[in-house]
């Protein structure tokens, strides 16, 4: 199997790469569904101004607006589109089941290729690194310059060093990249805050799915 990967920022884990790609990939679509509904979003009454922004934006139609917003979470299917969507930054996640969810992609990852790692290869493109998820049906600035590609045999490793790369340049200004520009500052959380994209690299290292050590070897 080759995983190809275009690498960029995620709404859920923060940093998508070749293991959110895998288990995503190699999932059906009750299994995305399945990963996705642990961190079906919640919306500040505070902050809501009941525009309407999140109804267009939800794929299910489970968005409903009174006063404020609601969610129906019998249809809620976790895509988290809404969040991006909300002008005031009124609908949230919860960061206890963003780490479960993280958590539970990087097992979905690891099952897909459990029997199977001397038979995979992973390509990860460091080109137009956006700040969300390719799967949103819009696009936005990159938040750092191309870098360019890298293979391995080893997913882990392979992140890492993507991760490393993206972090080890200077951001663009004027992306979503509020913070974090300089170099070895986390891009990932300069675009979302209260997510650690590093976290699936930690965890697919603790369950034995790859190593975080790594040797770029420049061709």
């Amino acid at each position: 199997m080759i995983v190809i990967s275009h690498v960029k920022g995620h709404t859920l884990a923060g940093f998508g790469g070749a293991i959110k790609n895998l288990a995503m990939g190699c999932a059906s679509r009750q299994g995305k569904i399945d990963q996705h509904k642990i961190v079906a979003p919640f919306i500040s009454k505070i902050a809501c101004l009941a525009c309407n922004v999140c109804i267009d934006a939800c794929p299910e139609n489970a968005i409903t607006v009174d006063s404020i917003a609601h969610i129906d979470y019998e249809k809620c299917i976790g895509c988290n589109d809404c969040v991006g969507e909300c002008p005031k930054n009124a609908i949230k996640l919860n960061k206890i089941k963003s780490d479960e969810f993280i958590e539970g992609l990087v097992e979905y990852a690891y099952g897909a290729i459990e029997n199977k790692k001397d038979k995979t290869l992973y390509i990860n493109f460091l080109t137009n690194i956006a700040p969300d998820c390719d799967c949103n049906p819009f696009s936005d600035r990159p938040i750092v310059n191309d870098i360019g590609i890298l293979a391995s045999y080893d997913p882990v490793a392979i992140d890492q060093a993507s991760y490393d790369l993206i972090n080890n340049q200077i951001g663009i200004i004027d992306s979503a990249l509020t913070k974090n520009h300089a170099p070895g500052e986390d891009k990932f959380k300069g675009v979302w805050r209260n997510i650690d994209g590093q976290q699936q690299i930690e965890y697919a290292q603790k369950i034995n799915m790859g190593t975080k050590d790594y040797k770029l070897i420049k061709i």
